[in-house]
Order: structure tokens, then sequence, then C-alpha cells
């Protein structure tokens, strides 16, 4: 995990909207996922060995001391996904009522495209065959090798929205965009439509519609320059 940037990037910018612009970032997320709930954002979790000495939420470790039956999942968990080297790091979590919602926030278009680094024959067994899972779920079908493509990291988030539901946990992703979020303009993403396109190119990498997945994903766009809603 990085460090965190100082007045730019995608985890500088969720702190900053979630200390100084939380109502205007909550507002917008509720219009995005249209329910007006009460979010309820958990804390994030202790690491003394960053700078800030704190981390993000990883797999499914939101869950332990909210859910009665965390065992049980648990004990799915370490047969859905290798326990090996680093499993999903959430930028945030929030809930809505029972709904949990898992939060990845970009600043620039290279964060959304990234390969498998699974370091085992053994990991990209297992990866491999719970993204097929995931994939014939939301498509009925397998045609193509989420884990070869350089939207892994979307495909594995799919994949963790697919256990949830597996294991009877109601969950979705919000993709956070944060637009004019990275200071340096030829880094940055610099209208809704930029991102909205970043997110379709995504889908249709691993053979999904955009419009079909909305049930699993919410895309929110914040204004790093004009913070304020309208």
């Amino acid at each position: 995990m990085a460090e965190i940037g100082l007045g730019y990037g995608s985890e500088f910018q969720l702190m900053r909207f979630l200390g100084h612009h939380r109502n205007y970032l909550n507002r917008i997320i509720q219009d995005s996922l249209k329910n007006e709930g009460v979010i309820e954002w958990l804390d994030f979790p202790v690491n003394e060995n960053r700078c800030s000495g704190d981390g993000e939420w990883k797999g499914i470790g939101c869950f332990k001391g909210h859910l009665a039956n965390y065992e049980e999942i648990n004990k799915k968990w370490k047969d859905f996904w290798p326990q090996s080297g680093s499993s999903m790091n959430w930028d945030g979590v929030f809930k809505i009522g029972d709904i949990w919602f898992f939060v990845e926030a970009k600043a620039h278009r290279e964060e959304s495209f990234q390969r498998c680094c699974a370091s085992s024959e053994r990991s990209f067994k297992i990866i491999r065959k719970s993204l097929q899972r995931t994939q014939e779920e939301l498509t009925g079908s397998s045609t193509v090798d989420w884990i070869n493509t350089n939207c892994y990291q979307l495909a594995n988030r799919l994949a963790f929205i697919y256990f949830c539901k597996e294991c009877g946990i109601k969950a979705k992703l919000v993709y956070i965009g944060f637009i004019n979020g990275y200071r340096r303009k030829k880094d940055e993403v610099q209208s809704v439509e930029e991102w909205m396109g970043i997110w379709k190119e995504e889908m249709e990498t691993l053979g999904l519609n955009i419009e079909e997945m909305s049930p699993y994903i919410s895309f929110v766009h914040p204004d790093c320059l004009n913070p304020q809603y309208k």
C-alpha cells in the first residue's frame, strides 16, 4: 500500500472529503444509489507501519465484530480467495441500514488498470475459479479470462460482491472518481464524461454492459475544485 499523497491523489481526496465535505459526499452518494438512508462510515483500522497511523479494510475484515456468523463467513472466504499475499484493500466501507457498501476511490486513469500479481500457481487457480464463478453469475458465461486482463482489480471487486451475495450479505461497490483530484493536469480526470468513459472501457474489457451492472456497482464523481451540492 502506497503512502498517502500530500494534497493530491485518491486517498488524500477521500480523507479530505470525509473530513471537510462529508455532507456533500454523502449527498452525491445517496443520489447515485437512489437511497436516502443514513450513511454510516466505518472508522479505518490502525496501521502503525504507515506515516498516517491508519490502514485500510482488507477482504472481509470489516465484518468481524459486526456479523454474528463471521466465523462461518471466514471459513467460506478461505475457500473462495487465497489467504497468502494481499486481499482486496478497500478505500472506504459504509453501511445504509443492512446494506454494505465497499468504496474504490480513483484520482487518475491509470489507477483503474491493474493486472493480477498472484505469486503462486495455487493462488492463481483459486482466483481464476472464483472469477469464473462470478462471471457466470453476472453474464451466464465465462468467455473472457478475467484474470489475464488489465482490469483485474474491477474483476476481483465484483467477485467479492458475488461472494457476499452467496453468504446472504447485501453488498454493493461504490466507485468514486475524483474530478480534478490529482493536481497534475496531464494525469487527472477533468469531467464526469471522462470518468464514465474509463468505467465503460473497464466493463467492456470484462465483457460486461455497464448499465446492466447497476445492481452491483454505482459511480460517484466529486469535483475537488468545487465541492458544492447542486
